[in-house]
């Protein structure tokens, strides 16, 4: 097949405009996941939520898209139809992490005070994971609760941070600690929004997607595994205005938007307030949330956290829980979608300019991870694909981690050798040479297994 006629062959996709699916959480079913269903969004929000007082919120991003234009223009139509005493209100902020802060909060709740916004007002929160997270933190503090509904316009938001209720602000010292669990009345996931999603954007999210399904479903993580050169080859093709035909991978986007939430539904439910089994959720984030203390705003939430789960998953390997294959595999998807899974990534290293992350300081930004007990650092370990070593995160040591995240580790010899000691080394080429290596220096019976083949390596007798 030439190289441009992917994009030129006709598509079929069972998915439709207006269509939805309804997948339910702490006992309603109040996440709605569909394709162009703007019409829905609005019908739904002023018919069934009655208020004086809608107001949307969002950044300038989706004021240049052109989306909030359209959005309003929807609203006052639901209300002109359903609720014409009823006013709609509008507040744009700047967009990114930096952002997401005290200030910010209390210039959109002095707004809404000097626009006589009382408690029935009804807010709109419409945007990325920043829009989300803090909207959802002024909803549950404005007038001691107020009611709102998420409208997640990136990956990243719908199948992740609009879901469950944690609403937060970051501080200095690190990421959403300051924040309040606010459940909204609705979550909208309108998939057509990823149209106009930029490229690094889309990637972003998937770091989210692929770890919900390494921690929870096999056979999800398996179906990613089979669409990585297909997601890549159509989310990086692009329209002279920045935009995606997303077409050729429709029905494979729309799978994996409600597969996550499917999960991330499952686990909120079964542990609202995050007691222990929603800490899962957390996998690759304990050592990526530090990576992204020192390298924002350069580098992006997901790419840090996937960089963050395959040291974690080395971590898991380490401890003799996971085994190479899986971790193999985990950087294989993570890599195959775009993501960097190493401070090496030369892609990474051209956006960071020239930050360093010294293991000292991660262990110090580990320190405040909200998961630990006190000093105890804990980490979501894996067993396997698609299964957790534990229902929570586990107590893990100091030593171990500086293992995992180190660059180069000193190796000397036994000052008392045992007996026997056996070795795997994960499905890797380049390690499995250096094993080699390090058996022919050494004395005495060496056994390895799990050796790949390699053309460049050749065994002489002596």
């Amino acid at each position: 097949m030439p190289a441009d006629s992917f994009f030129t062959r006709t598509y079929t996709t069972m998915v439709k405009e207006n269509e939805l699916e309804k997948v339910e959480i702490l006992g309603s079913k109040t996440i709605h996941v569909g394709y162009k269903i703007s019409s829905h969004i609005c019908e739904e929000i002023v018919s069934k939520e009655a208020s004086s007082t809608y107001v949307i919120i969002t950044d300038t991003n989706l004021v240049k898209a052109g989306h909030l234009d359209t959005f309003s223009a929807g609203i006052k139509a639901s209300i002109e139809k359903h609720r014409p005493q009823s006013r709609l209100l509008t507040y744009v902020v700047s967009p990114g992490e930096s952002n997401k802060n005290r200030r910010t909060k209390a210039a959109i709740e002095d707004f809404l005070l000097s626009k006589g916004c009382t408690r029935d007002t009804f807010i709109i929160a419409m945007g990325g994971g920043v829009i989300g997270d803090m909207i959802g933190f002024v909803a549950a503090s404005f007038m001691r609760g107020v009611r709102f509904v998420q409208v997640p316009t990136t990956l990243l938001a719908m199948v992740d941070s609009s879901i469950g209720g944690k609403t937060a602000i970051d501080t200095p010292l690190g990421k959403n600690f300051i924040g309040a669990f606010w459940q909204p009345r609705y979550v909208f996931a309108d998939i057509s929004f990823l149209e106009t999603l930029p490229e690094r954007e889309f990637i972003n999210g998937m770091a989210e997607v692929i770890k919900t399904a390494a921690i929870w479903n096999e056979d999800e993580f398996t179906r990613l595994e089979k669409n990585t050169k297909q997601f890549l080859q159509v989310v990086t093709n692009r329209k002279a205005n920045g935009h995606v035909d997303l077409s050729p991978i429709l029905d494979h986007i729309f799978k994996l938007v409600l597969e996550s939430i499917k999960v991330k539904a499952e686990v909120v439910t079964l542990d609202e307030r995050e007691g222990g089994l929603r800490n899962l959720l957390n996998w690759g984030h304990s050592i990526g949330h530090a990576y992204e203390a020192i390298l924002t705003p350069q580098a992006l939430h997901g790419e840090c956290v996937s960089i963050g789960s395959i040291k974690e998953a080395e971590l898991s390997r380490y401890l003799g829980i996971l085994s190479p294959v899986a971790v193999a595999r985990l950087s294989k998807v993570f890599s195959g979608y775009g993501l960097p899974v190493s401070m090496d990534d030369k892609l990474l290293q051209s956006r960071i300019n020239g930050k360093v992350c010294p293991v000292d300081v991660l262990l110090k930004k580990m320190a405040i991870d909200k998961k630990n007990d006190g000093s105890k650092k804990k980490v979501v370990l894996l067993e396997r694909i698609g299964k957790c070593y534990e229902p929570k995160a586990s107590y893990v040591n100091d030593e171990d981690l500086r293992v995992i995240l180190t660059d180069n580790v000193f190796v000397h010899p036994f000052t008392k050798p045992p007996k026997e000691f056996e070795v795997t080394p994960p499905g890797s080429k380049s390690i499995s040479n250096r094993a080699l290596i390090l058996a022919a220096l050494g004395k005495g019976q060496c056994k390895i297994k799990n050796l790949l083949h390699s053309d460049d390596t050749h065994r002489f007798e002596r």
